[in-house]
């Protein structure tokens, strides 16, 4: 029922949750509200319970008798996944998204792509997904417990192929509808010019280097293979990549990166120079 109390303006997010021995009432203006006060009533319950695993026949749970005023203090409450460096599959992302729903936290930043990895499919260059989306090694860490903390040891590469790795277009509107489900909207991230090595081993002729193509990256770091800004064509490879995004994500953003853009090659390429004195 829509929130009619005298405890101010919950706002299309706010709810009001009341518990007494005769029932549970719970009121909020918009349908959202409603789903976090009933987050509320989850987090009352054993833990297992709240997470929607099995109990045991006949078990019988109380609430606190609790009277609740809740609205967020912020709009934007996100959690970001790097799926980049480690793979996660479509049902491991429902998963965090659940997660996330526990906490109302309603931005999912899918950061998508990176120089070690492609993970997004993009129709019009295959190659993205069929050469970005695979590393030829990748590191592994060991993590051990130790003092009650949890502690990353040296590590070392596997001599293993890492991949390749990546979701259709249709399981990203999956994990797209997913999330709408539980009032979460998806932030994809597609980073560029800088940290774009996976896609510059796949179409080498829009770096600066064409004659020189990098490998997708098995380690860490900075690298000075961009994308080369002063060619048309590489430009409009970048608009196209984000066209086919803007079709699959209807969130007003797409994430860019922009970050970590060494001008090296910028400096020493002729085409690049030219165009910063145009």
């Amino acid at each position: 029922a829509p929130y009619t109390g005298s405890a101010g303006n919950v706002g299309t997010e706010g709810y009001r949750l009341v518990v007494k021995e005769e029932g549970i009432t719970l009121t909020s203006l918009t349908q959202k509200g409603f789903y976090y006060g009933f987050q509320s009533i989850r987090k009352m319950l054993p833990a297992h319970v709240g997470l929607g695993l099995a109990g045991k026949a006949g078990d019988v749970y109380s609430l606190p008798i609790v009277s609740i005023t809740d609205t967020p203090r912020f709009g934007y409450r996100g959690f970001m996944l790097d799926v980049s460096r480690h793979f996660f599959t479509v049902e491991e992302i429902k998963r965090f998204l659940d997660l996330m729903a526990i906490y109302k936290m309603n931005v999912f930043h899918w950061h998508l792509t990176d120089d070690q990895g492609w993970r997004a499919e993009i129709k019009q260059y295959p190659k993205l997904t069929t050469i970005g989306a695979k590393r030829s090694d990748s590191w592994d860490t060991d993590i051990t417990l130790v003092d009650d903390y949890w502690w990353t040891g040296e590590g070392g590469f596997t001599g293993k192929p890492y991949g390749p790795y990546f979701y259709t277009q249709d399981e990203m509107r999956e994990v797209v509808a997913y999330a709408a489900e539980r009032h979460i909207d998806v932030l994809p991230e597609v980073d560029m010019p800088g940290h774009f090595v996976a896609a510059m081993a796949s179409y080498p002729e829009y770096s600066c280097t064409p004659n020189n193509p990098p490998s997708v990256w098995t380690n860490w770091g900075v690298s000075t293979n961009v994308l080369n800004v002063a060619n048309p064509a590489a430009v409009d490879f970048a608009k196209n990549i984000l066209s086919e995004l803007c079709d699959i994500f209807p969130y007003p953003y797409i994430h860019i990166g922009g970050d970590e853009c060494p001008t090296d090659q910028w400096k020493t390429n002729a085409a690049c120079q030219a165009r910063y004195k145009e």
